[in-house]
């Protein structure tokens, strides 16, 4: 299946690239014949119902014309969501001054913090709790969600 996902990928990325939106996930579920394929998109500033609307056309015209998908399928094409990880460096960036939770691994050790996220680098983030201010580096980050104050 990742094979798949990787072919999806390489033909719709370049619709992502013209309309400056990212790709930020794709994920292909169900069976022959009753399969969702979902694609998670975002912009620096979050993505609108109308930039949605248009990508979807773009991509149903692609997957029409190129196939990769055999059966039938429906396709869903959305905005990650606040409960989805966040993994890339823009993405950090547009949740800076919120509360994120983050698991990383040093040296061999999980570890976990939850704090406000102060700072994005090319290298490193900083999560505040309190007073003590967390640097952890991007590749030692196993997960990282936003949190919501309910």
């Amino acid at each position: 299946m990742q094979e798949q996902l990787d072919k999806i990928r390489e033909l719709i990325s370049p619709v992502f690239e013209r309309m400056n939106i990212y790709l930020v996930d794709l994920e292909l579920r169900g069976h022959i014949n009753s399969q969702v394929l979902s694609v998670y998109a975002d912009t620096d500033t979050g993505i609108s119902l109308q930039e949605i609307t248009d990508l979807t056309r773009e991509i149903e015209d692609i997957l029409d014309l190129e196939n990769p998908i055999p059966g039938k399928y429906r396709l869903d094409v959305s905005s990650p969501g606040i409960d989805r990880p966040i993994k890339e460096i823009w993405q950090f960036r547009k949740n800076i001054n919120r509360k994120l939770q983050v698991d990383y691994q040093v040296d061999g050790v999980h570890k976990e913090v939850i704090g406000e996220l102060t700072g994005v680098t090319e290298k490193e983030i900083v999560i505040k709790n309190k007073n003590v201010e967390t640097k952890i580096p991007f590749e030692a980050i196993k997960k990282a969600i936003v949190k919501i104050n309910w």
